[in-house]
């Protein structure tokens, strides 16, 4: 089972109905619409598509809107240009259409970048040095050549762009992805706290709540990092221009250690950026993108995200699939896993990480957490535990959200008003979707009272099957599980296979019957009857004043008894 969530931009490669509904097979779990390519139209029209094939498929995708943030681009380049060492190119409020020349998104760069200055255009694949300044254009010699594209990002190693987190593109995209119902916000170069916080203003004001996925990718981000995930949903790690605002030996252990930093919050933590990049042209990727994927999920994080291989790639599905194999695969190689020891600051983490724990000592099936906000299911995910996490919710978006989180499989449900109306809801809804089946032994955490975000109080353990018959047990015996058997009318005919002997009346003559059997189900009731007292005579576990039983079972009948409680199942049940 693949518990890594995949994170899939969308972009012209994939606007081919067929090929979005082929991603959505392949495992896309979260579709990324990057608000720095493409206008408002497109993006409303690719969220509608995403929503209605979703829903034709039986299932739920979540949208996420990635903002442009405070970056300076790239404008008025016709053509693309290839430029060499040496060569000059010009920055200017004014731009002549065919000559080496741009204009950029922002005037105030006029003001900001002196001679001496290096600019990085496109994630510094192209190096220019400032030679001279005018108030409204920049002199810049190349320095590392390449092909120069219109709407590619300009940044500095000497400066930082004082620009308002969110840019009025920004804001108007946001809240045309209000209307849409998005479901996650990747906020581009937060510098800070009050960046996070700003944002979460707009967002109230327009009365929406919003799942706030703070990307770090500059040196701001980096060195205030504690304080931006303590406000925000959840993190990105984005490799990309975190390599170029810093040194790229950098990079691996920054990503290490925001990954270490969200997964103790318990916040979900994409690892982004060129992770299967040969596949934009290529068929298959490299091994060291695979190994670089693994080695993401092993670190611990929840979500790995394709970029430019699914939004203008030649293989969108293709890219989708083999980063399905190799999650599925990693999450597989729990030995390769990084253990961290979790903090516990409320009763909630305590009850979710016991969940966890008590699931693999019993070996569930499933651990079912009813969340109404999401808390709890990704509180059990901090643990990594090997037991899939069924998470229920009544609420859609909530259900959408947690497709972000690691080992959580959301679904949707109906509210509960109490605790075993809660679990019997729970269990049924995972029957429904397939996750459980009869027999299955479960783990149920939520709170109590239900509907309160952020009560996580309860665990419990259930086996999904309702019993057949109930009577007294006699108080010792583990569990058994055997086809059930009759008095035989001759009495020497006794069944060569173990089996559970059921008894409608005693006689002496019976005795050896019982004797060979492995317990005893009885319609008489009362510790003193005499079948009670021949079953604690020869040793065997048994349950009396089972009513019914000679109607309600069969001969050769499965069950399992559980001969301290005096519960009766059908078929092979773990209890």
């Amino acid at each position: 089972m693949r518990r890594t969530k995949i994170v899939a931009t969308i972009g012209p490669a994939c606007d081919d109905p067929q090929v979005i509904a082929n991603m959505i097979r392949s495992g896309m779990d979260v579709a990324r619409l990057n608000l720095s390519h493409g206008d408002l139209k497109t993006h409303r029209q690719r969220i509608q598509l995403l929503r209605s094939i979703s829903h034709q498929l039986g299932t739920e995708v979540g949208i996420m809107l990635d903002t442009c943030g405070p970056e300076v681009r790239l404008t008025h380049l016709t053509q693309p240009l290839t430029l060499n060492q040496g060569d000059i190119f010009i920055l200017t409020k004014t731009p002549e259409p065919g000559s080496y020349q741009a204009g950029v998104t922002w005037d105030g760069i006029f003001d900001m970048i002196e001679p001496g200055h290096l600019l990085w255009i496109d994630d510094g694949n192209i190096v220019m040095r400032c030679t001279d300044q005018q108030p409204d254009a920049l002199r810049l010699e190349v320095v590392v050549g390449g092909l120069l594209q219109n709407r590619k990002k300009i940044s500095s190693p000497d400066l930082t762009w004082p620009l308002d987190i969110l840019t009025d593109t920004d804001r108007e995209a946001l809240l045309m992805g209000m209307q849409e119902g998005m479901d996650f916000v990747a906020a581009s170069f937060i510098r800070s706290a009050e960046d996070v916080v700003t944002i979460r203003k707009f967002f109230e004001e327009n009365h929406f709540d919003v799942f706030l996925i703070s990307k770090i990718e500059n040196r701001a981000g980096v060195e205030n990092l504690a304080e931006i995930l303590a406000v925000s949903n959840g993190v990105m790690v984005a490799r990309g221009d975190l390599g170029v605002e810093l040194p790229p030996e950098r990079v691996p252990w920054l990503q290490k250690d925001i990954i270490a930093q969200a997964n103790e919050l318990g916040i979900p933590v994409v690892t982004a950026t060129q992770m299967l990049e040969s596949m934009t042209h290529a068929p298959r990727p490299t091994r060291a993108e695979v190994s670089d994927v693994a080695h993401a999920i092993w670190d611990g994080s929840d979500s790995v995200m394709l970029s430019a291989e699914t939004a203008s790639g030649l293989y969108p599905v293709e890219s989708i699939q083999m980063m399905a194999k190799i999650a599925e695969d990693a999450d597989n190689r729990r030995e390769f896993m990084t253990r961290r020891s979790l903090p516990i600051t409320r009763v909630a983490d305590a009850v979710s990480r016991a969940s966890a724990e008590v699931a693999e000592s019993l070996e569930a099936r499933a651990i079912l957490t009813v969340t109404a906000t999401g808390y709890t299911a990704r509180m059990v995910s901090r643990s990594r535990p090997s037991v899939p996490i069924i998470a229920i919710s009544p609420n859609p978006g909530v259900v959408r959200r947690l497709k972000l989180t690691w080992g959580v499989c959301p679904i949707s449900s109906e509210d509960a008003e109490h605790s075993d109306d809660m679990a019997a809801k729970a269990i049924e809804a995972a029957a429904d979707y397939g996750y459980v089946a009869e027999g299955d032994l479960v783990v149920l955490t939520a709170g109590v009272p239900a509907g309160i975000p952020g009560t996580t109080n309860l665990v419990r353990v259930e086996t999904v099957s309702n019993p057949v018959l109930v009577g007294t047990g006699l108080g010792y015996g583990e569990p058994i599980t055997a086809p059930v058997r009759f008095q035989p009318k001759n009495h020497e005919d006794l069944p060569d296979e173990a089996y559970i002997a059921v008894a409608v009346d005693f006689d002496a003559e019976d005795k050896e019957f019982f004797a060979h059997a492995k317990a005893i189900i009885a319609e008489h009731s009362g510790r003193t009857s005499d079948i009670a007292v021949a079953a604690v005579t020869l040793g065997i576990p048994a349950i009396v004043g089972v009513q019914g039983a000679s109607k309600r079972l069969h001969n050769g009948q499965i069950v399992t008894m559980d001969p301290i409680r005096g519960v009766i199942y059908k078929g092979r049940a773990k209890i």
